[in-house]
């Protein structure tokens, strides 16, 4: 195995825990509005993006360690 090639899992890892604490860190700074139906909490800009960071990080934290498949093009 190349060396580049063995650095793929650690990279995966990285920057899944990096999007996970962003898309965390996001939910919890995000602008609020007073009195906020739970609708505009969950069907707006900032929250839809954090979502898609968890999903996506944490299939990166998964192809990582090795439960999903690498992907290969």
């Amino acid at each position: 195995m190349s060396p580049a090639a063995a650095l793929f899992p650690k990279f995966f890892v990285i920057s899944g825990v990096i999007l996970i604490l962003s898309g965390v860190g996001q939910t919890f700074v995000r602008p609020r509005k007073p009195n906020e139906s739970l609708a505009e909490k969950l069907l707006n800009r900032a929250s839809i993006t954090a979502l898609f960071s968890l999903a996506i990080g944490l299939a990166g934290i998964l192809i990582g360690v090795g439960v999903l498949p690498m992907p290969r093009f």
